[in-house]
């Protein structure tokens, strides 16, 4: 059926109404005449709003009402409102239909309340009859009396007293009924004390009055129905703990109001506090909480294979002191920090070097270090707790949060639940007075805050007997409730909650005779007669809800999903992180483009004032630069990384600019990929880095999880350098695609009636696909990375252009008529002319490295290469274009002709800019002395050396170009030794 169209594609809604109204009106009377065909319900559509208010409020057709029904269906759930909500919106518009089948407003609100409609059904129900119609006290004490021994009526009979106090909520100005507030002081009160102690006497007079006017439990009319719900849950705990005093024997849940004989005790407080350890409590030792943190994170991380072999270690703060920690990035240590616990300096002093101290830090292979927390938590847990040990706040309180025992968070959650609901009514009834114990506000917070987590996530107990005064046998009930009460029920929460309701609406029913629309909203009912082919028109929610986040919840539900489907829930749990994975190729490609475009072409001063607006609007391949900048544009907005790493180096990834502001904001260094160590340089550089090595998380996770590759080895032959990778080599993951695949391939929805907003998932159909997607990813190399090189900084330790052309290009000195006639044009010429020209030819030298021409065989001048291969020539000097001599000189000397002009650029420019530290006047006689003959020993004054290095003018040329190759290189490291650059081949 379709339910939706896109306007898009079809039009503006109000055109497809207007266009299709006579065709909407002929297909809902042709359905009318021919019931027995039910695939004619897929040819209805729509028309003009006016028309269809019309047709609708006329109810000429019998099919009316269940088109309206569906069409209020439909509204509540893709606006998720409620109906009650519906009601309220459509009374003040000026549409009439809804007026004629909506009910007159009622003096009540709508409520489900907690009734024992199952197991307990008869006798709710028996037990129901006799307190609303019995007023013979002999029969209220015989019922009473039964209710001491018989857990099943103690629970139905405060139940219904919960039922009487909701109509506080659900009738206006109801008054109190002073009647059972008589009996339950007076002559029912011995028995009531005998059956639920004075504790149960308390929350049944509270219940009957509205306890008091400060109370949490006070109930308004004009109160949310959601406020409602937390009170009634808080209220069915206690009551369902009250009902355990009725078994002849103490259980584990019972012994949080009663002791080992089933009485209240003198002092809540003092009992708490002193003989009960509280369950779905987490430790409050640092220490521990540390412990844990470490070791998942550490063993997700190996997993992943983020940490370097060298660095497999945890850490300890000393022999005496527990606390434990570890290093995030590549795992070496790389900075200083205090211990929580007994403020002594931990960590590294600087990268990769531990703090050295007394008492030592003690650094732990990992396994040892997991041995060890194993052994501290086994060690802990066989200590008694007891009374409420862990006070925090409670917004703290999280989805993921768990015990180490549990292996869902929602079975701690609902234990958590379970202790603040018992001490907030405790606090209620004035039972926990004088105490050392948090507010009744605190108690509150946390139980508001576990019901809307609990929310977010999604019997009896024979072997719970005795006193929860040990430590383990909290353990053994937080287990045995979420192996026996959680798991059991945690898949078919949604059908449960259905049927309970539909139970609820039968038993009202049955009260009132009568069957209230919301009833026909919710699907819970049927009426054939009245509403003819209901099943047929059932709701769905496919449209309003994000198949995605619907999924991730229920993955989170399934008992041991990370063995089930371990891909599937590693990815979930990390998929905002993984999304960025994506974007990488578009970062690379443009990057890549710019090193292309800009290497040993592009000086830093003018990349460092210069926007990436010029660029993208000047030069002839503008619009490549700005296609390709458009695409990565949108991936660099798109990442969501907080921070990128490079080595142990850190840096923020933040969207400082408008997206539209970025390119007229932004300076060109910024997207350049840079070798320094600056911030701007690093940002980038760290993106790819960071990106690339999540594709690693995830393929050696698919690797180590399902032992495909124990060895390594079938990584280690998939291998692609990260400037390398082509759109197919990505794990393009994101929340869209697996919504898409949710919906294409991996999910269905039950249409049968009352059970559609049910959606039915394959989880092993997703997780073969994404086990499909990873299985033939390769490693991305993110070691070595090619960077730009800025004009006139070229020169790297490891390699240099020069080198490459002469590799390329055989070389020969100029003819020394030739080399003087140059020099003296050379002189001639103004100093910023002689600087460009140098820079030009830096430029040619790039195409000289890469160009694919033998030279060797067609001898160009410089002038014919540039004109034949240089398409962006308005940056040259004229003369490598057209100058003479210069432009004319062939490419076989272009080297020396190079080296030439480096020298005169050092003596007419670069003298000027040397530090003064450098220079001679620094320096004592005598050292200057000691270094000039060291250097002669070294050089020119050696025995051995060649004849062509004896002359002492040439080592003062080389000496010029280390200055102007080396020294003009703002990241060169000056301690470096001058023995080490006059031996590199370039010069």
């Amino acid at each position: 059926m379709q339910l939706m169209l896109r306007a898009n594609e079809q039009g503006t809604p109000e055109k497809i109404l207007t266009d299709n109204y006579i065709q909407f009106e002929e297909n809902v009377r042709q359905l009318q005449d021919e019931q027995s065909n039910h695939n004619s319900i897929s040819i209805m559509f729509g028309g003009d709003y006016g028309s269809i208010d019309q047709f609708l409020t006329r109810d000429e057709l019998h099919l009316s009402l269940t088109l309206k029904l569906f069409v209020i269906k439909q509204i509540c759930e893709l606006s998720s409102v409620k109906f009650d909500t519906f009601c309220e919106i459509f009374s003040n518009r000026n549409i009439v239909w809804p007026r004629t089948i909506l009910e007159k407003p009622q003096d009540q609100h709508n409520l489900i309340l907690p009734t024992p409609l199952f197991v307990c059904e008869d006798e709710f129900k028996r037990i129901s009859d006799i307190l609303s119609y019995s007023n013979d006290i002999e029969h209220l004490r015989q019922l009473i009396t039964n209710c001491t021994t018989n857990q099943t009526s103690s629970y139905c009979f405060l139940v219904w007293f919960i039922h009487y106090y909701s109509r506080f909520y659900t009738t206006n100005n109801t008054s109190i009924d002073e009647k059972w507030i008589r009996l339950f002081t007076h002559e029912l009160n011995q028995h009531i004390c005998k059956c639920f102690d004075v504790i149960g006497s308390k929350l049944l007079i509270s219940l009957c009055q509205n306890f008091s006017h400060t109370s949490y439990f006070r109930l308004q009319p004009n109160m949310d129905i959601k406020e409602v719900h937390q009170r009634l849950v808080v209220l069915n705990v206690a009551v369902y703990i009250l009902s355990c005093k009725s078994l002849n024997y103490i259980t584990y849940v019972g012994s949080l109001l009663f002791d080992d004989n089933r009485q209240m005790p003198n002092n809540y407080t003092e009992r708490l506090q002193s003989s009960i350890c509280l369950p779905g409590l987490l430790s409050s030792d640092i220490a521990i909480t540390k412990m844990l943190y470490v070791r998942n994170q550490v063993k997700e991380r190996l997993d992943r294979n983020e940490i370097y072999p060298d660095a497999k270690f945890v850490y300890k703060c000393s022999d005496a002191c527990p606390y434990m920690f570890h290093f995030e990035g590549c795992g070496r240590p790389y900075e200083l920090n205090k211990c929580p616990m007994c403020k002594t300096d931990i960590g590294a002093t600087e990268y990769n070097k531990p703090i050295i101290r007394i008492p030592p830090q003690l650094q732990m292979p990992i396994e040892v270090g997991f041995q060890f927390i194993a052994d501290y938590v086994k060690k802990y847990d066989e200590k008694d707790r007891l009374g409420y040990h862990n006070i925090t706040d409670a917004e703290e309180s999280n989805v993921g949060e768990k015990s180490e025992h549990l292996n869902r968070s929602i079975s701690f959650r609902f234990m958590h639940m379970l202790t603040h609901a018992t001490l907030l009514i405790l606090h209620e009834l004035e039972l926990l007075t004088n105490s050392t114990l948090p507010s009744r506000d605190y108690f509150r917070n946390h139980f508001e805050k576990d019901y809307v987590l609990i929310g977010q996530q999604c019997g009896d107990i024979e072997n719970c007997h005795g006193i929860l005064n040990k430590n383990q046998k909290v353990i053994e009930l937080e287990k045995l409730i979420e192996e026996r009460l959680i798991f059991a029920h945690i898949n078919s929460v949604p059908t449960e909650i259905n049927e309970y309701k539909r139970s609820f609406a039968e038993y009202t029913q049955k009260q009132s005779e009568s069957s209230r629309l919301e009833y026909f909203v919710d699907e819970l009912f049927e009426n054939e007669p009245k509403y003819p082919l209901l099943k047929f028109f059932n709701l769905t929610n496919i449209y309003a809800t994000n198949p995605i986040e619907k999924f991730r919840t229920k993955l989170q539900a399934i008992p041991y999903s990370e063995k089930l489907y371990p891909i599937t829930t590693f990815l979930m749990n990390r998929l905002e992180t993984y999304e960025n994975i994506q974007y990488l190729y578009p970062i690379v490609t443009f990057t890549n483009y710019l090193i292309h475009k800009f290497n040993h072409r592009l000086k830093r001063n003018d990349a460092a004032v210069q926007t990436i607006e010029y660029y993208l609007t000047n030069g002839p391949d503008c619009e490549t630069t700005s296609k390709l900048y458009k695409s990565f544009l949108d991936a660099w907005y798109e990442l969501n990384l907080k921070e990128v790493r490079y080595d142990c180096q850190t840096a923020k990834l933040e969207h400082v600019q408008e997206k539209e502001n970025f390119a007229k904001n932004t300076m060109i260094a910024v997207v350049l990929l840079n070798a320094s160590k600056d911030a701007t340089s690093i940002l980038l550089a760290a993106c790819l880095i960071t990106i690339g090595k999540l594709q690693n998380e995830v393929v050696n996770y698919f690797h180590n999880t399902l032992s495909t590759d124990l060895s390594g080895r079938r990584r280690q032959e998939h291998i692609v350098p990260v400037q390398s990778i082509r759109r197919e080599h990505l794990f393009e993951i994101n929340a869209d695609e697996i919504s898409q695949q949710l919906v294409t391939d991996s999910f269905m929805i039950n249409y049968e009636y009352g059970k559609s907003r049910d959606i039915i998932y394959d989880y092993d159909e997703i997780e073969l696909v994404l086990r499909n997607k990873i299985s033939n990813l390769p490693m991305i190399d993110t070691e070595k990375l090619q960077y730009l090189n800025y004009q006139f900084e070229l020169y790297g330790e490891n390699s240099s252009l020069i080198t490459d052309v002469r590799t390329r290009l055989k070389q020969e000195p100029l003819e020394p008529t030739e080399r003087k006639k140059l020099i003296g044009l050379i002189q001639g010429m103004d100093n910023d002319d002689i600087v460009n020209f140098l820079g030009s030819l830096d430029y040619v030298f790039t195409y000289l490295r890469d160009i694919d021409m033998d030279l060797n065989i067609e001898m160009p001048t410089i002038q014919t290469f540039v004109e034949k291969n240089i398409r962006w020539q308005s940056c040259l000097s004229d003369y490598v274009r057209r100058k003479t001599p210069f432009s004319t000189i062939y490419l076989k000397s272009i080297i020396d002709l190079y080296e030439l002009l480096e020298e005169y650029v050092f003596d007419q420019v670069l003298r000027n800019f040397v530090k003064k530290a450098w220079c001679e006047e620094s320096f004592p006689v005598v050292e200057r002395t000691q270094i000039v003959e060291r250097f002669i020993s070294m050089t020119f004054g050696k025995q051995e050396i060649a004849a062509s290095l004896r002359n002492i003018d040439s080592w003062i040329g080389i000496l010029k170009r280390v200055m102007i190759r080396v020294l003009s290189n703002v990241n060169v490291d000056t301690k470096v030794p001058l023995q080490y650059y006059l031996e590199r081949k370039d010069l």
